[in-house]
């Protein structure tokens, strides 16, 4: 609570004797209110109070001479009370601008690494939830092209639905398409672009790098064998993939290895190889043989003809031609591309970037997609990007898994390590559980239950905002997700459909 000054004023007559009497006649006349208020209410009233009467007295103005002005202590808590019209607070007055604020605090900017720098966030990465067709898609993507125009990136690390294509084409970014029938490859075993500094800041040696990339292709092959095997690596599998991958970079140089040659090492074990090893070899090459046959032919198995430009303001991968892939397919394609993408945009020397998990439920349920994120959330600093997960309510969180198990644990954390969480509006099963996870007020929930379209609750830290997102003309057309329902409406009833 601060305390802060407040001016009134009384004219002081050229005749001093008159001045004093007035004095008295006043401060007699302000002590017979005083006792009277008090006498009504049965409390008693607050000096300040009766010095603002005393300033409202007509006879002030009866004389003529020079004004005086009289200061007294009032608190910004009383002053807030007795002084109700004043604007709501502001994050900040640095950034993009998302929007404006509900209750009168004017125009809302938003910039994540501004607000780091300033001590007012300690964590890069946003959880932001709402239910169907209530704007969260809009706002992201509002945030995204307003963070371009101050020089940050995009990367949608996710995008099953293709609604990031025409958005990231717009501001001449590269889409890449994975799917059946899709001409993309990627190499899932790519290095990746070797950044000039490791993890705590020392610059990256050759040996510091060598093992960042042997350990990346190992956690993916990790991940995809136990997809394919549905059970986790036996400790002969493990070393046989070790020795494999080992084996097929010192053949084929780093920069040139594939999953084909991996997998044709593996199918030729020494035949005077130990036999639980042997018998290991061959069953990964069984396993494996999966990531280039089927629906998943054509997607993995040669070099990358896709270019990853860093340079480029986005980057989005659309995986929307995977919508009748078996849930195997997806869940391979998730791991390949994730990893691969990942190796790009963690690259702290390719700039600042925002990272969009769109349909966040969907990687949620993906154990090697959790995992990535988990670390992600707890290096954003790190890499210099900004994390925003968007979901429809807290309860997708438990796609993860079951209460208490590992995944589920893992899906809570994002939560619990998010400094920023944006509430659009939810229904009302889901308010009880919202106010238990993030310590919503009664206030809070009532505001979360009369939002309307395109506005929403932001909790950064402690402290609330009540923000409604506005698109511009430009923006509509770009931003609507449900072009093929609204289309021919004119801009008032596309206003109620977006």
């Amino acid at each position: 609570m601060v305390a802060i000054k407040t001016v009134v004023g009384i004219q002081e007559p050229e005749d001093r004797k008159s001045f004093r009497a007035l004095k008295a006649f006043l401060k007699k006349q302000r002590k017979q209110e005083r006792k009277e208020t008090e006498q009504q209410s049965g409390a008693q009233l607050p000096e300040a109070v009766s010095m603002i009467k005393e300033a409202n007295q007509p006879e002030n103005l009866a004389f003529m001479g020079r004004f005086v002005p009289q200061m007294f202590a009032l608190s910004t808590f009383t002053l807030a009370t007795a002084f109700p019209f004043v604007s709501g607070p502001q994050i900040s007055t640095k950034g993009s601008l998302l929007g404006k604020g509900m209750y009168g605090s004017g125009p809302f900017r938003f910039d994540p690494w501004e607000l780091y720098k300033d001590g007012k966030i300690s964590s890069m990465s946003a959880v932001l939830l709402g239910a169907v067709g209530e704007g969260k898609s809009s706002l992201a993507k509002s945030m995204a092209l307003r963070f371009l125009l101050h020089g940050y990136k995009l990367a949608v690390m996710t995008d099953s639905k293709g609604e990031w294509t025409v958005v990231v084409q717009a501001v001449g970014g590269s889409v890449i398409e994975v799917g059946p029938g899709r001409d993309a490859r990627i190499n899932p075993l790519d290095p990746g672009t070797r950044p000039s500094r490791m993890t705590n800041g020392e610059p990256m040696t050759d040996a510091g790098w060598k093992s960042m990339v042997r350990s990346r292709r190992m956690t993916l092959l990790k991940t995809l064998v136990g997809i394919l095997v549905l059970r986790d690596l036996q400790s002969t599998e493990h070393s046989a993939l070790s020795h494999a991958l080992d084996a097929s970079v010192e053949k084929y140089g780093t920069e040139h290895v594939l999953l084909p040659h991996l997998v044709d090492f593996l199918r030729s074990p020494d035949p005077d190889m130990d036999p639980e090893l042997r018998k290991a070899y061959l069953n990964l090459s069984y396993a494996l043989d999966r990531t280039k046959e089927g629906d998943l032919a054509g997607m993995f198995d040669g070099p990358t003809t896709v270019d990853f430009d860093a340079s480029k303001p986005a980057v989005s991968v659309d995986t929307s031609a995977l919508s009748g892939a078996s849930a195997e397919a997806k869940r391979i394609v998730n791991a390949c591309v994730g990893s691969w993408v990942e190796a790009m945009v963690t690259n702290p020397d390719g700039g600042q970037r925002l990272c969009v998990y769109e349909e966040g439920w969907d990687n949620i349920n993906s154990e090697a997609d959790l995992e990535r994120m988990v670390v992600s959330w707890k290096l954003a600093r790190h890499y210099g990007i900004f994390n925003l997960l968007v979901i429809h309510k807290l309860g997708d969180l438990n796609l993860a898994g079951d209460s208490g198990s590992r995944m589920n644990t893992m899906a809570q954390s994002l939560l619990a390590d998010a400094g920023i969480k944006i509430v659009y509006r939810q229904d009302e099963s889901e308010l009880k559980h919202l106010a238990d996870k993030l310590g919503l007020s009664q206030r809070e929930c009532d505001i979360v239950r009369s939002l309307k379209k395109g506005q929403g609750l932001w909790r950064i830290n402690q402290d609330s905002y009540c923000v409604e997102n506005i698109l511009t003309a430009a923006e509509k057309d770009l931003l609507n997700t449900d072009a093929r329902i609204v289309e021919g409406l004119d801009d008032e009833e596309w206003e109620d459909a977006a």
